[in-house]
């Protein structure tokens, strides 16, 4: 026997509140803005070798305080950051969704719908400066390795780091971890949905016992072993940690799990990082209070809802993207333009400028591609309409 149940909203709702009205949630697209721009400063401001021998950021820190190089350099971890976003948003998502086996290859296909083109695109523009930096421009090339048809075709496919193959940019690795967290989540939802009794049985939302029981060993191993060996970081088992920390939030927040579920969560995590500090996983814990208690207070629409930083959060995917190929050729530029030999002024005026054209490219970015790749896959995801088909198993 099936019954037909009919897809609610995609909107915000705390324990034991009614479904809001769909609304956007601003406090965590300003989170993800953020994590973007400190990523794009982090390597902009670090990981420029316009000459081998010194980046513009060692004479732009004799004009900087001491504390402002140490925030830019560790301004990296807003990684962190958007895991324990992309492992609450993709919770959010999966909420009112059914798992069949067709469901899981169109939830990985509008992911990838989404996802593909803008990363596809600069994927094809760091390959191009590769080949031709050297011999048009007489620029560094922006990494090492030659180019090699191999090598282009295992990024588009995400296989880059599990085939060993040296990026053609940096960041990018995180969509190919991201594109494996959407497989485990929407599979392992699926498990949780039939491992124990749903306390509806007419709607998909699995029991809190269930979804542990799937997810919350996985994410003990991951901190315990697997977010300690080099050898898991290309895989998604290497960061499902902070992946859980944002599921069991927005868990948390629904209704799906006890608000005990969340302190157990934050008190294992916290343990271990007094036992072994690590400021991925101090950030991770950080991230993933400050969205609970958002969503507690109900600020998740008025918390960072400032203009800058939600155009930040918007774009922010196309930013983390394309934001080393273009700093690197215009770092080398105004390197050239200082006659190799910058001011400490100059420097900062020349990595600002970095920033800035960054900024501008992930606009464009956005609007040329990722924003029709985005209208593609929600046109991909209505075409099954908002009935969904829940089989009754009871």
């Amino acid at each position: 026997m099936q019954s037909t149940v009919t897809g609610q909203s995609d909107s915000p709702k705390l324990a034991g509140d009614p479904i809001k009205p769909a609304a956007r949630f601003a406090m965590v697209d300003g989170l993800r803005g953020l994590a973007a721009l400190g990523i794009a400063v982090y390597h902009i401001w670090r990981y420029q070798p316009a000459l081998k021998s010194d980046p513009l950021v060692f004479p732009a820190i004799e004009f900087v305080p001491e504390f402002v190089d140490w925030m830019f350099r560790k301004s990296w971890v807003g990684v962190q950051l958007l895991l324990v976003i992309s492992g609450f948003v993709i919770a959010f998502t999966l909420r009112n969704t059914w798992v069949t086996p067709r469901e899981v290859l169109s939830f990985v296909a509008r992911r990838m719908f989404r996802l593909w083109p803008p990363y596809a695109v600069t994927i094809l523009f760091s390959a191009f400066l590769l080949a031709v930096c050297e011999s048009w421009w007489g620029m560094p090339p922006p990494v090492g390795e030659p180019l090699t048809i191999s090598r282009v075709l295992a990024h588009l496919g995400f296989l880059q780091e599990v085939l060993g193959e040296t990026p053609l940019t940096a960041a990018i690795w995180t969509v190919c971890i991201e594109m494996q967290f959407y497989v485990v989540s929407v599979v392992g939802w699926g498990l949780a949905q039939r491992l124990c009794a749903r306390p509806d049985p007419l709607q998909p939302r699995p029991s809190g016992w269930g979804a542990l029981l799937v997810f919350a060993p996985l994410a003990l191993a991951a901190l315990l072993v697997w977010n300690t060996q080099e050898s898991t970081e290309p895989w998604v088992i290497h960061f499902l940690n902070a992946f859980f920390l944002g599921m069991v939030t927005w868990w948390t927040l629904d209704g799906t799990v006890s608000p005990r579920v969340f302190a157990v969560t934050v008190a294992v995590v916290a343990a271990h990082l007094a036992f072994q500090w690590k400021l991925e996983n101090a950030l991770a814990l950080t991230a993933a209070l400050v969205i609970y208690f958002a969503g507690r207070t109900d600020h998740f629409h008025d918390w960072l809802n400032w203009r800058w930083l939600q155009y930040l959060g918007r774009i922010s995917y196309s930013l983390y993207l394309i934001h080393y190929p273009v700093s690197h050729v215009l770092t080398w530029i105004g390197w050239r333009w200082c006659d190799g030999s910058p001011t400490p002024a100059q420097a900062c005026l020349i990595l600002f400028g970095c920033l800035v054209a960054s900024i501008i490219s992930g606009h464009l970015l956005y609007v040329c591609v990722e924003t029709p790749s985005g209208r593609c896959s929600a046109w991909l995801k209505n075409r099954h309409g908002r009935i969904v088909t829940v089989p009754n198993h009871e």
